[in-house]
């Protein structure tokens, strides 16, 4: 018995070092404890543009996810791009393959189609290039509880969409926020797209991202956002580097994490 002893203890030791360095080495299975947090995300593939701004969350320390679409399209640089971006602390999600909307695909050509066409094959080539995808984006937002239910046998978080009514404080659209301790038990969480922040187009926007960072932290919530571009003059929609700044510089002051969707429970 003594000698059989001798030759687990050491077996023992070896299995609990190499489970230590193997969570240390993938970021996806270390919890991260937070109390409260921004989780900003970005859509489609301006992949060049997001990697501009590479030096900008690191000054900050933040980290955001970028929900892919298209990948099929990318070039070996811009997935080395993503690469970098994942190298950096970013997420990769995915954004389906066509950027279709999903409630349309379904009514149209059925469920199974959907997820054999739009969703399987996302994940397979995001999976193949080092990008396993933990979370799904719905294109334009457009999702139902019947998708969500067949998504989240894939995903462990989705992401859905919402806009402001004329006149309504980004503070008050409940469903932006997610207490910290429901966030495991939410499949599918809600953001509010912030492209043009700052501009003539939103002008007020940046005081009321900044609003809702606050109530999120006071109140123990994980507050969603998205945008597209990381640019001045776009293309496409896009968020300014100067107005991305002032929201990381904000949530560095109050001391609110800016979370990827791999952080979350």
């Amino acid at each position: 018995m003594k000698s059989d002893m001798h030759f687990l203890i050491p077996l023992l030791c070896l299995f609990l070092i190499t489970s230590i360095s193997q969570a240390a080495e993938n970021p996806t299975t270390a919890a991260k404890s937070f109390r409260s947090g921004v989780v900003l995300t970005f859509d489609d593939r301006y992949v060049d543009q997001w990697v501009q701004q590479i030096p900008l969350f690191k000054k900050y320390d933040a980290h955001a996810t970028f929900f892919v679409d298209h990948f099929y399209l990318l070039k070996p640089a811009q997935i080395a791009g993503l690469k970098k971006l994942q190298d950096a602390g970013h997420a990769i999600g995915s954004h389906s393959v066509n950027h279709i909307k999903a409630v349309d695909y379904v009514r149209t050509k059925g469920m199974k189609a959907y997820l054999q066409n739009e969703i399987d094959p996302s994940v397979k080539r995001l999976t193949a290039a080092g990008f396993p995808p933990t979370a799904f984006a719905y294109p334009n937002s457009y999702r139902s509880e019947e998708i969500d239910t067949a998504l989240l046998k894939t995903f462990r978080h989705l992401r859905g969409g919402t806009g402001l009514t004329a006149g309504q404080r980004m503070r008050d659209l409940k469903a932006l926020f997610t207490p910290v301790d429901q966030i495991a038990g939410r499949g599918c969480l809600i953001g509010t797209g912030i492209d043009y922040a700052g501009t003539e187009k939103r002008p007020d926007y940046l005081t009321e991202i900044k609003d809702a960072m606050d109530h999120a932290k006071q109140r123990g919530e994980i507050v969603v956002f998205y945008a597209h571009n990381i640019s001045d003059k776009g293309p496409g929609h896009h968020l300014s580097p100067k107005a991305l700044e002032e929201i990381l510089a904000h949530a560095q002051q109050i001391g609110l994490p800016t979370l990827t969707y791999d952080d979350l429970p």
